[in-house]
């Protein structure tokens, strides 16, 4: 008997190390050696069937445990790269291929090509890999993101902003730096490996909202020109959007030039419904449209860059970038006839305003040994801004002599007439540093910025401000995994200082972070949480006050203090070969966080700001993504609920919202298709609901390799185009309504063309960049 179990037990311990068979390796470009990250490496059977996957980790790593004895053929599949097939004879103890070397093809693959899901799960974040099919449909890096459907991201279609799905900016990177909607604008979508969408970045990334990284291919050798030009048609030629870009490469040298120009003049209505609650009466003003409003701006930004590698070693980037906004008719200037009572009065409200922002950002990389990395980046910031706002009220028809408009001593017919002039400068320096430890990966970092800021308002008194503000903050971040279990820890702090005359306020945040992930077959769960604060704008601490009409004013207030906030999210998804499911929930508080309130004071109605009690918000959405024929068609629907509660010293607010999102996109060869419909998405914020816009649209082009053309009509079945806001205030509440025909329906026409000469190369990623665009001037519109 004793024999027998002798001889059972060595049989179960051969077959358990039969069964505990690794094999491993790591997956690179063949041009320079690069890690790739979220490559699928596939084990299979004599009769083609798989017995096991995987994919690479963020150093190309991959490694499949428990394969039996026998013969195997393993496959490693990257999106643009030649598909890698090794076969393996008789496998009967760990084998390490060591590196793997995958050569890029000219053409992407085709998703066919890449066996599971285009969408890998990491730590930190997922990679999305485009399809060809996607690739030929999108003619920039911007349309790219609409055709790939991520979940959590939306893309205006109008001015091609990109938000989260809470309304939230998104931080944009490219090949790891920071950079802006312009520069994506620039990406030729053959060129995107993939893009990273980070949905909870921690303090690596500022604790930004979401963060969307593409990482694309560089060139060695020769250029490109790139252009991207849409411009509507019908019914009026006062909507346009033109890019240009180019770039040169020559040795370790790189030269690149961009220009976008974004143009509007259209019409747009206002109406307004407000009431003033005064101690000894109320006062009712209806707006009705007078005449149609004129809008009309033109955003231009330049850009002129520089980059130099020096191998593997380092990395210097020089940026010179300037942004001009020109507004000679602003969106919230107004023709309307007002009525009060038996009163009847014209209202005309007009602003125009000039801002240009230049600055230059210089960074280095260094690479150092065993795989650290230091990154330094500096920016010089300056803010110039001029505006000038003209309000005149006149009486038309109704009493005249003493039953003037208020009774509280303002005249019948009035004029309100302000200018401003503000001058910024600033300064941000960030230095991070890498490197494997243990098991995982340490990032620390340290950042300031440092800002001047001189304003001149010119009304019924002329003030002068001046601040001095700073922000220094500094971090330390570590990512690694237990088991199934990934996490990243993290701590840091934030000082902020404030100056204005004698002054001064210091306070400082302990900033902890903790993010989870777990995956389990083909369901994938994530947990984080942060805490942090933030300081008041520069304009909410202005100590000056603007006109805003013949009732109201609008003030600063530079006792404010910084803001505290919690946040949390949830979110799980399901991934099948026809079908994918995500669902999310983020709860989040702000505790005295900087709001609006209204008070009465002097016969007038002051909105101004200060620390109330708290704000709580809750969003929540489920989104299903459907591919029920192969890459060709792909439906997305996302419904989603906003509750917001905002908790002032004097009010209290609740809000929900529920609303949708919908696209579909068709792709087929050389042709696309798509549409998308946007119902309005709420955000209330202390005593006022921002009331989204409500937008669909309906696309068809053609796509080759140098050129596309596509045809979009945007709101084909509305015949109003409009925005809301909505104020709570119980002294002063209002309802206002802007709305616009020329784009219900407006069609509109792109045209792209990409010409490209030289080869294409995976260089080393610039990892950080710094912007500043706040020219703290306070406003006096509505």
């Amino acid at each position: 008997m004793k024999v027998f179990l002798t001889i059972m037990s060595m049989l179960l311990v051969q077959t358990a190390a039969m069964a505990n068979n690794r094999i491993s390796g790591v997956l690179v470009d063949d041009s320079d050696s690069s890690p790739l990250v979220g490559a699928t490496v596939v084990l299979t059977d004599g009769s083609d069937r798989q017995v096991m996957g995987t994919t690479t980790d963020t150093e190309g790593r991959f490694e499949l445990k428990g394969a039996p004895e026998g013969d195997y053929l393993l496959q490693c599949m990257y999106v643009g790269y030649d598909k890698f097939s090794l076969s393996l004879k008789q496998v009967v103890k760990d084998v390490d291929l060591g590196e793997i070397r995958m050569k890029q093809v000219a053409e992407a693959l085709e998703e066919a090509a890449v066996i599971g899901d285009a969408v890998v799960q990491k730590i930190d974040r997922q990679l999305v890999m485009p399809t060809m099919q996607q690739k030929k449909a999108a003619t920039n890096g911007v349309s790219l993101l609409q055709y790939l459907q991520i979940p959590d991201i939306s893309v205006n279609a109008i001015e091609k902003n990109i938000t989260n799905s809470y309304g939230e900016s998104v931080q944009l990177r490219i090949n790891g730096v920071e950079t802006s909607q312009a520069e994506v604008m620039a990406i030729r979508p053959e060129d995107v490996i993939r893009v990273e969408y980070h949905q909870q970045p921690g303090l690596r990334y500022g604790n930004a909202a979401a963060v969307l990284d593409y990482i694309v291919r560089k060139r060695e050798s020769g250029g490109n020109v790139s252009t991207d030009l849409t411009n509507s048609f019908y019914p009026s030629l006062g909507f346009g959007n033109y890019h240009v870009s180019g770039k040169y490469h020559h040795g370790k040298s790189s030269f690149s030039a961009l220009v976008q120009w974004s143009r509007r003049d259209l019409e747009w209505n206002r109406e307004n419904e407000e009431t003033f609650n005064f101690p000894d009466k109320t006062i009712v003003n209806r707006e009705t449209v007078a005449a149609p409003n004129r809008v009309k701006y033109d955003y231009i930004t330049t850009s002129l860059n520089y980059t130099w590698t020096n191998g593997e070693k380092s990395m210097l980037n020089i940026v010179l970038n300037n942004n001009t906004k020109d507004i000679p008719h602003s969106f919230t200037d107004r023709n309307s006839i007002l009525h009060q009572g038996d009163m009847v009065y014209e209202v005309k409200d007009r602003e125009q305003s000039v801002t240009h922002i230049p600055s230059l950002d210089i960074y280095y990389q260094l690479n150092l040994k065993d795989d650290q990395h230091l990154y330094f980046d500096v920016v010089g910031t300056y803010i110039n801004s001029r505006s000038e706002r003209q309000y005149f009220i006149n009486e038309i028809a109704g009493q005249a002599g003493n039953d003037d408009i208020m009774s509280n001593g303002v005249e019948t017919n009035q004029t309100v007439m302000s200018q401003s002039m503000g001058d910024k400068y600033s300064i941000i320096g960030e230095a991070i540093y890498e490197r494997p430890l243990w098991k995982g990966e340490l990032t620390t970092g340290i950042k300031h910025n440092q800002a001047t800021m001189n304003n001149v308002y010119q009304n019924d008194i002329s003030s002068k401000v001046s601040m001095n503000t700073s922000e220094s903050s500094l971090f330390a971040e570590y990512q690694s995994k237990i088991g199934k279990l990934n996490y990243t820890l993290g701590v840091g702090a934030i000082r902020t200082y404030y100056k204005q005359g004698d002054y001064t306020q210091e306070k400082y945040f302990f900033r902890p972070t903790l993010n989870m992930s777990y995956q389990l077959n083909k369901f994938y769960f994530r947990y984080s949480a942060s805490m942090s604060g933030y300081a008041p704008s520069l304009s909410q601490l202005s100590d000056v006050e603007q006109p805003m009409d013949a009732w109201q004013v609008r003030r600063g207030n530079p006792n404010l203090k910084s803001t505290a906030y919690f946040t949390n999210r949830l979110s799980g998804s399901f991934r099948a070969k026809w079908i994918n499911i995500d669902l999310s929930a983020r709860y989040s508080y702000d505790d005295k966080p900087i709001m609006e309130e209204t008070i009465f004071e002097n016969g007038r109605f002051v909105r101004t700001f200060d620390n109330q009690k708290g704000f709580h918000r809750l969003n929540a959405q489920a989104n299903i993504q459907i591919k029920p024929y192969k890459q060709y068609i792909s439906i997305s629907l996302t419904p989603f609920f906003n509750h917001y509660v905002s908790l002032g010293n004097a009010y209290t607010h609740t809000h929900n919202n529920f609303g949708f999102r919908g696209s579909i996109v068709g792709m087929y060869k050389n042709w696309v298709f798509m549409a998308e419909m946007n119902t309005s998405n709420h955000e209330l914020w202390g005593e006022t609901i921002n009331k989204g816009e409500a937008i669909h649209t309906i696309a068809a082009g053609y796509n080759r390799e140098k050129w596309a053309l596509q045809m979009m009509v945007m709101n084909p079945f509305s015949k109003n185009y409009n925005q809301g806001v909505v104020n709570l205030s119980e002294l002063a509440p209002s309802n206002q309504l802007a709305f616009s025909r020329d784009l219900c329906p407006m069609f509109m026409v792109n045209v792209s063309f990409n010409i490209l000469t030289g080869k294409q190369k995976q260089t080393r990623s610039l990892r950080i960049e710094n912007s500043d665009t706040d020219s703290g001037i306070l406003s006096g519109t509505k």
